[in-house]
């Protein structure tokens, strides 16, 4: 189940079995869309101005406290360096909240990213979250542009 310091949160938009979860930001078109097949308890959490008031951060944190998953999400125009690095800071600022949990990064973009053959802030992220997941076969680091959707 998830701790404490993420069901008391005043930043919490639910914790409930919803087949659906969509984090979206108002007037923005990207979308990160989670199907639960699995009909767990997710949590929805925003971080930006919320868990995390400074820095660099992110949109959302959507949390699996059954499996022990913590995706975070990070709705952005085109800069996939910036939404890169504001998830990096997002899971460096919560690491002692979640270390238990395996942690995916997850952007939305409303452009297509120019191909920027790995720069290096993405992999520098996705080494670092293979460290902490172990094996895994799901992708540490996804990003999409408009909507992205994860079954989960």
């Amino acid at each position: 189940m998830c701790n404490d310091f993420f069901r008391k949160s005043e930043c919490i938009d639910y914790c409930d079995t919803r087949k659906t979860i969509v984090v979206r930001d108002s007037g923005n078109s990207q979308e990160y869309r989670v199907t639960n097949v699995s009909s767990k308890e997710f949590c929805k959490i925003r971080v930006d101005n919320c868990l995390i008031r400074e820095g660099e951060k992110c949109d959302y944190l959507i949390l699996n406290c059954q499996d022990k998953l913590a995706f975070f999400v990070e709705l952005k125009g085109q800069d996939l360096k910036k939404a890169l690095a504001q998830i990096n800071s997002s899971i460096t600022i919560l690491m002692d909240e979640i270390q238990d949990f395996k942690i995916y990064a997850r952007i939305v973009l409303n452009r297509t990213p120019t191909p920027d053959i790995k720069s290096s802030i993405e992999i520098k992220l996705k080494k670092r979250l293979k460290k902490h997941n172990g094996d895994d076969s799901r992708d540490f680091v996804k990003y999409m542009s408009q909507v992205l959707p994860e079954s989960i």
